[in-house]
């Protein structure tokens, strides 16, 4: 009596595994090779940001669970990093200026949406994934320069993957499609650009 127990929790624990799919992505993302910025820009990311995690519930096909809390850092922190002269994580926009002095602006990046499809889901056999970031830039006082939505996109065939790894795949092609836009747009945003072509460089501290 107690092996049939035993056997039969066993048995509901493994459906009960298989109805559930977890993504925590891993990744490192390299600086994107473009032109540096002369600027000194102040960090900020929000706890909603780096503690990311969505969790949604597909009925009777399967429950998913996709963390992106530290890749989303780790992402824009690569590619930060490749665009400005200096860079400095602050704890808030209030205190950028005095955790960092002589800044020459703020960058806080959020992320809005996430939304994915599966094999069987969409026309295409793909496991695609649509990630809507907004990067808030500001001026150095904290006054808001633009708010600015980021629209990425990734999408993966399972390739022989199983079906975690191949959603990683997706996820992690949608960041690196957001990454790019960042890299090469940043400059060319019109409130970006009016600000900082008139403003005077700033000094090495």
């Amino acid at each position: 009596m107690i092996f049939s127990r035993h056997a039969a929790f066993t048995v509901v624990a493994i459906s009960l595994a298989g109805c559930s799919a977890s993504v925590s992505v891993e990744q490192a993302f390299p600086a994107p090779l473009v032109e540096q910025l002369p600027l000194r820009m102040a960090i900020h990311y929000s706890p909603a940001l780096t503690g990311f995690v969505h969790r949604e519930d597909r009925g009777p096909e399967r429950e998913w669970t996709v963390q992106l809390g530290q890749a989303n850092q780790q992402m824009f922190a690569a590619v930060f990093a490749g665009l400005f002269r200096d860079t400095q994580v602050v704890t808030s926009i209030q205190a950028a200026a005095q955790e960092m002095p002589a800044l020459d602006g703020i960058v806080a990046p959020t992320l809005e949406a996430f939304e994915f499809s599966l094999p069987g889901q969409a026309a295409m056999d793909q496991y695609a994934v649509w990630i809507r970031y907004n990067l808030a830039v500001y001026g150095p006082d904290g006054r808001l320069l633009v708010s600015w939505p980021i629209a990425a996109y990734g999408e993966s065939g399972s390739g022989g993957l199983d079906d975690e790894k191949a959603m990683e795949r997706a996820v992690v092609l949608a960041m690196r499609d957001a990454a790019a836009t960042v890299a090469v747009n940043f400059a060319k945003q019109p409130k970006v650009r009016e600000f900082f072509l008139h403003a005077a460089p700033s000094a090495d501290p």
